[in-house]
């Protein structure tokens, strides 16, 4: 063990891409593609600063467009063209699966979320799993805005949040591949494709799956914050980490009379002092759990998807706040809205607040003025977007 820990002493994440630098020259010795051998000797202060580079980067060769000198990695040292017929997907819609799935990554996570998911940062923008779904196809099938839709296949099922946009085509759905078992164990994406893939590339065929759609019919709806992990056993759930602590969503087929124990077991606080408002003919709880007047958590449950503040609520956790069971910003406080901008945890309010008042119509002068779309630049057609529809509405005014 003692061997184990030397091996990986490393005093930070310049070390660590020393020796992967050293480890890619040892690889390109051997012929292989990859080769940042040149970078080796990085000073940590080079490494903090060093800007996006093409590789490969070695004592010979320095950037440049990969096989401009006209060798490939084969024996011969030439390309090969490889000519497949086309092959149409195993999976064929039909009556009994009418709709074409496709999975794949959405702008601030990265496979199944190991790393990124443990960003509060990069959870707000979209905090649970999703199913895009043409407006006339869920006008059809009685889906409205954030119902959730429990989505079937030969393989399995999932469930999964509407988003009704235009932006997929009718007869075709568009669904997330990262939440996993430990954050959304009902909204697995994977349950529902099949273990298919092309003879030739061995990519699999996870863009064309095939699925049946209905409206999950749920008894109740609910968001909750936490700051400690919290407890889920429903239906439905989807947990993430939040800037003060943890944010679900939930909603379960069975009916639940006793809301303030039901809260106690969800968070598993001992030693707190509970505040609430519960209409069971109506169907609506809220429940805050405090501590030495800190917010600690809060539940908020309806028959219908839950219309509260989200972003607001996340904050709160562990702060002193008095009208937390309102579930909505109060007067006196400005409302960002959802995160649009992950890097500066800028909402979509504070954007076209900007965009109405300052009079800012491109998303540089956006960048200029609230930082947003001025990093990574991943939410830069978002704001355009916005742009474009409050210019449209002056438009018709």
């Amino acid at each position: 063990m003692l061997h184990s820990l030397r091996a990986f002493s490393y005093a930070g994440e310049a070390d660590i891409f020393r020796e992967y630098a050293r480890l890619s020259g040892i690889a390109g010795g051997f012929g292989l593609d990859f080769d940042i051998s040149a970078l080796r000797d990085l000073s940590d202060a080079d490494y903090a600063a060093l800007a996006p580079t093409r590789w490969p980067v070695s004592d010979t060769k320095q950037g440049g467009r990969f096989f401009a000198d006209g060798k490939f990695y084969h024996p011969d040292g030439k390309a090969r063209l490889v000519a497949t017929a086309y092959r149409e997907p195993a999976a064929r819609t039909g009556r009994r699966y009418p709709f074409r799935l496709n999975t794949g990554r959405i702008r601030d996570q990265w496979h199944t979320m190991t790393r990124t998911g443990l960003s509060p940062r990069l959870s707000a923008h979209l905090a649970e799993p999703f199913l895009e779904i043409h407006p006339t196809d869920a006008q059809d099938l009685g889906i409205a805005p954030a119902d959730l839709v429990q989505a079937r296949s030969p393989n399995g099922e999932a469930i999964l949040r509407a988003r009704i946009t235009d932006s997929v085509q009718r007869g075709q759905v568009f669904a997330p591949m990262h939440w996993t078992g430990e954050n959304a164990p009902t909204a697995r994406v994977d349950d529902l494709v099949a273990p298919v893939y092309d003879p030739i590339s061995g990519q699999p065929e996870s863009k064309a799956s095939v699925v049946a759609l209905h409206r999950f019919d749920a008894k109740w709806y609910g968001f909750a914050v936490s700051s400690q992990p919290m407890r889920p056993d429903c239906a439905y759930w989807a947990h993430v980490p939040s800037r003060k602590g943890y944010r679900a969503e939930l909603a379960g087929r069975s009916e639940i009379s006793d809301w303030e124990n039901t809260a106690l077991r969800l968070f598993g606080l001992e030693d707190v002092s509970l505040s609430s408002i519960v209409d069971n003919a109506r169907g609506i709880a809220r429940i805050a759990l405090t501590r030495d007047e800190q917010l600690l958590a809060a539940l908020f449950v309806a028959p219908e998807p839950v219309a509260v503040s989200r972003d607001y609520l996340a904050t709160l956790p562990t702060s002193a706040v008095p009208t937390v069971l309102s579930g909505r910003v109060p007067a006196d406080v400005p409302d960002p809205g959802p995160v649009l901008c992950s890097c500066f945890s800028v909402g979509v309010n504070t954007i076209v607040d900007a965009i109405e008042t300052q009079h800012l119509f491109s998303v540089d002068a956006i960048g200029a003025a609230l930082q947003a779309g001025s990093n990574c630049g991943s939410c830069r057609p978002e704001i355009a977007a916005l742009i474009q529809t409050r210019r449209s509405q002056e438009a018709a005014e």
